[in-house]
Formats: structure tokens, sequence, C-alpha cells
């Protein structure tokens, strides 16, 4: 079963409910931890970990979110041939739990055996999944560092996101005029009919190669007999050119105040971006020293082009160096996820090598 003590404490993790949002219980195991080992941490105002551990040199982060997505609550995880699952009903949790185990396990490794290493910055977030909510609300004073890893990549293990995109959402509400349809349909102003009319004239998916549209929430009335006063649309943008992203968004905007305008209907139009996207080169200083310590732990690193976000996103906005790892589990946000010991093993050795002074 390779190292027990790395897998009782991801099966320990993976078992506590913690659908985002309400990530107390495993914020409490792992503040637990910390007193144990005597570890310098706070939590801050939005509930974040971060803890401190001294070392020699210039200080990196390390950073995984405690919350996962449904279904998550009740997981009884299950060793198999080396590989540890759920029962079926849920997820495993190894997003983002193996992550944190992996780096918990490394920093007891490191003092164990008195490896001299550098200053390093723990960030476990709240809310990465339904919005990156936690990372964005850490203060720039705790965590000042320069480089950082995620352990929060694509599936497998050594692959390195160098890309991710700058991510735009938009909350767009149309208000029209609401009447019977029966007996006063010209007295209204179909709102439904407005977002229908602006949602034919856009392109919706795939745009090129750096970039996607989507709309993802259309809610509109109440009844069938009734002209639908108001309606609701969720999109986003996402694009590895920002400038092409804010482009999108203007021909959003562009086309419903047009549709708004044909009608007689009203728009509130709302956007922001939740991520600030990056791209690195292989050359990278920071991206150089994660493929060195790979190789010399025996994984081969690969690279990965996402398009999606992540904390890493946060803290590139706030200008630290971080990046995107995998950390040795598969098939995330499914009933099938599952994280293999021998690569979460590889993962710990991996991190001690990243971390050396």
């Amino acid at each position: 079963m390779g190292n027990t003590r790395l897998v009782k404490t991801f099966i320990d993790l993976a078992e506590i409910d913690s659908p985002s949002g309400k990530e107390e219980k495993v914020s409490l195991y792992i503040e637990q931890w910390f007193n144990k080992h005597s570890v310098l941490y706070k939590k801050d105002s939005y509930g974040n970990l971060i803890a401190t551990i001294r070392g020699a040199g210039k200080p990196l982060l390390l950073s995984a979110h405690m919350d996962t997505v449904d279904p998550c609550r009740g997981i009884k995880a299950a060793i198999k041939n080396d590989t540890i699952v759920s029962s079926g009903n849920t997820i495993l949790g190894a997003d983002d739990k193996a992550g944190i185990a992996e780096i918990l396990e490394a920093m007891l490794v490191m003092k164990e055996k008195k490896v001299s290493h550098r200053p390093l910055k723990i960030v476990f977030t709240r809310e990465e999944e339904t919005g990156v909510y936690g990372a964005m609300a850490l203060s720039d004073k705790d965590i000042i560092v320069t480089d950082g890893l995620g352990l929060d990549g694509t599936e497998g293990l050594g692959v390195i996101t160098l890309a991710s995109p700058h991510y735009h959402i938009m909350d767009i509400i149309i208000t029209g005029q609401g009447a019977h349809a029966g007996s006063a349909q010209k007295k209204g102003i179909n709102a439904l009919s407005v977002a229908v009319d602006a949602i034919s004239n856009l392109s919706i998916g795939i745009i090129d190669r750096e970039t996607s549209t989507n709309i993802g929430v259309l809610q509109s009335g109440y009844a069938r007999n009734g002209v639908p006063e108001s309606a609701l649309i969720k999109a986003e943008v996402r694009s590895h050119v920002n400038e092409k992203a804010k482009k999108q968004v203007s021909l959003f905007k562009d086309t419903f105040q047009a549709a708004v305008k044909k009608y007689g209907a009203t728009l509130d139009f709302t956007v922001s971006r939740v991520c600030v996207g990056y791209k690195y080169s292989k050359k990278d200083p920071h991206i150089k020293k994660v493929i060195n310590a790979l190789k010399k732990v025996g994984v081969t690193p690969t690279f990965n082009k996402s398009m999606g976000g992540s904390d890493v996103n946060a803290f590139v906005g706030k200008g630290i160096r971080a990046v995107d790892i995998s950390y040795g589990a598969y098939n995330f946000h499914t009933t099938k996820e599952k994280a293999s010991i021998p690569e979460m093993e590889k993962m710990v050795a991996f991190l001690i090598e990243y971390c050396r002074a």
C-alpha cells in the first residue's frame, strides 16, 4: 500500500464533507494537524489557511483548495490495487484533497529528515470550485512570494499547465413588460423573445484556438399564460488573449443593446474578469526549476494548455509567478474519480525536491 501515513491523511480528508462554502471541518482537521506538528499558521477573514515554514533563501508558495464539488457528502474511500477510489455513489475528492495530503506529507518528511529547504507559504483556500473566491480574497501581505505551485492541475502526474485563460463573466438582465398572454398580448414586451433574438445573433462555443464563449443560464417567465417581463442570462468568455476576450464581451453587449432597443425593453449588463490568464515558456526560470525537480525524482514532465481557471490565476493576478501541476489523480468531478498511491508518493518526493534550498 506504500506510504500508509500519506494514504491515511488523504482518506481522512476525503471522508470529510466539504462542499464549496462549507469547508469548516476540513479546515479544522488541517488546523489540528498544524498544531500537532508545531506549524505556525493563521486563518484569514475569509477562512483560508496560511502556514509559514522557515527556511533559507527566497520563499515559495504551495497551495491546494479545501472544497469539493457535489456529490461529495458521505464519501467512503477504498483502496484497490494501489488506487484509492470512492464507493461509486460520490466523487472521491482527490481534487483537491490529494494535493493537500501531499503538501502535508512533504512538510513532515522535510522536518523529520532535516531537509534544508526554502521558506514556505502553505495556502489552503476555500471556494475554489465555485469561482476562486478564497484565493482572490487573500491579502497580498499574507503571501509575499515570487514563485509557487498550485496542486490543482489536469489529470495524471508531472503535467505542467503552461497556460490558462483570461475569464470574464457576464450577468445580463432584460426587462420588458409583463402582460396576459391571451387577453393582453399586444401590451406586453416579451423579455424572452428579446433574449432569443440577441442570442441568435451571437457566436456561442469555440471562437478560435484561444477563445470560447458560453451561455450557461437562461431564465425567464413564471406562468404559461404570461408574457415574461424579465429574462436573466449568465454567460462567459474565455481566451488566452485578453484583447480577444474583451472583444467578445463587447460583441455580447452590443448585440443585447441592439435587441432591447428593437423591442423597447431595457438592459442591465454587468461584466467582471474573474481570472487573470497566464502563459509561460518552457524556458522560464521557474518552469525550468519545476521540470528539473520532476526529472530528479524520475517523472517525465509533460505540458498542458488549459481553458479552465484555478487559484493559480488569482495568484498570478497578485504578481506571483505560480503554475498548476497535476498530482496523481484522475476523472475529476465524477463518481469514477481515483488517486494513484504510487503517483501521490512521487508527488511528495517532487515537492521535497522543488522546495530544497
